[in-house]
């Protein structure tokens, strides 16, 4: 098969950009697989072959007006494949896309879709506005393309409530569960002081939809009890104002981003994950949180009950008090503790990188 996969840019430090890698590269031993983004900040695989839009390895406004010069040109290339797949792509591309499927109808269209923060989770009026635009032209090109991949049947659902009934395949995310096990995570306890300490982690972006705030509250009421926040993010200021205003600098350890290397030593290092998130089509700190041997503890919201599975604690949703309750349940029973511990290493196998990249080759197969 020849693929090409379209993007926005693949960055550092990012699940799905880790992810999407990692399918790229295992689909091109056996596929003629090409990628096209405005930029990546990604070591490519040899044998794939990468374009930039613009000819120029940037994403910036001057780069997105120049894609829109060139779409007739790009729609070309683009039609000479027998896949496309979208991920993230940026909305200015999308008319080069489908008019790549008017100059050779039997391309295959495929939306890679991990979902979308819904506006009203997010912080400016600038992020809101962005993200409705592209909500609409995103919805508009899946109803356009052949089939749709996605990560839940959370977000499967949100799809459909958009397009309608339509060939929607679920196949989850995938990590390398390697990389997590056997990792001992006494330097990083010895290193932050937490030795005697109950460590709960929170890993991902500094954002609003994260709800950082709501996990730094609650620690007040936990005794024994520290936050290791991992990633980096526009929110990371406040959030350290919060911190001194309720004296917590002892109890609340702002990691920052961390490499792919060192990140597994971080959930070596803690007893229990934690998210307070608002909209979650996947989360895949919850699986590498698994292949770590570590339970959860999720809000009764989007997909992160249904990752969760029997590997976790779900609590109401903005209910600190359940939140709490609930840590504090995972602190002092040892033996559900390893129960969860045990039932995450066994679920953790549902999410193997490996058997997720199968599904993938043999779902763009079928679509021959």
């Amino acid at each position: 098969m020849k693929i090409a996969f379209t993007t926005t840019r693949l960055v550092e430090h990012d699940a799905v950009s880790n992810y999407t890698m990692a399918v790229i590269a295992e689909l091109s031993k056996n596929n003629k697989v090409d990628l096209y983004s405005f930029c990546t900040e990604r070591e490519i695989p040899k044998r794939v072959e990468q374009y930039n839009y613009t000819g120029k390895n940037e994403h910036s406004l001057l780069s997105v007006l120049s894609a829109i010069t060139k779409i007739h040109n790009l729609a070309k290339k683009l039609s000479k494949y027998d896949i496309l797949v979208l991920v993230g792509p940026d909305i200015t591309v999308l008319p080069s896309i489908h008019l790549a499927k008017r100059f050779n109808p039997n391309l295959k269209l495929v939306w890679d879709f991990h979902g979308l923060t819904p506006s009203q989770f997010l912080g400016s009026n600038k992020q809101k506005l962005l993200t409705r635009i592209r909500q609409i032209a995103y919805f508009w090109s899946m109803k356009r393309s052949d089939c749709v991949k996605v990560d839940s049947n959370y977000i499967k659902k949100e799809v459909e409530s958009k397009i309608g009934k339509k060939d929607i395949e679920i196949i989850p995310i995938g990590i390398n569960p390697t990389r997590f096990k056997n990792v001992d995570g006494k330097v990083i306890r010895e290193k932050r002081h937490l030795n005697g300490k109950f460590v709960i982690i929170c890993v991902g972006r500094l954002a609003t939809s994260k709800r950082i705030d709501f996990l730094i509250e609650a620690i007040q009421a936990l005794d024994g009890v520290a936050l290791l926040v991992v990633g980096g993010g526009e929110e990371r200021d406040k959030l350290n104002d919060l911190v001194h205003s309720l004296n917590l600098e002892d109890k609340i350890i702002f990691v920052g981003r961390v490499s792919d290397e060192d990140l597994p030593k971080y959930y070596a290092a803690s007893d229990v994950f934690v998210t307070a998130s608002l909209h979650e089509g996947f989360c895949v700190p919850i699986i590498e949180a698994f292949a770590s041997g570590k339970p959860v503890i999720v809000p009764n919201r989007t997909a992160m009950p249904e990752v969760a599975g029997d590997a976790g604690l779900v609590y109401e949703y903005e209910s600190m008090d359940d939140f709490v309750s609930k840590v504090k349940m995972l602190k002092n029973d040892c033996d559900l503790r390893k129960q969860l511990s045990r039932n995450a290493k066994e679920r953790s196998k549902d999410f193997d990188l490996k058997n997720s990249v199968e599904k993938y080759e043999d779902f763009l197969k079928r679509l021959k």
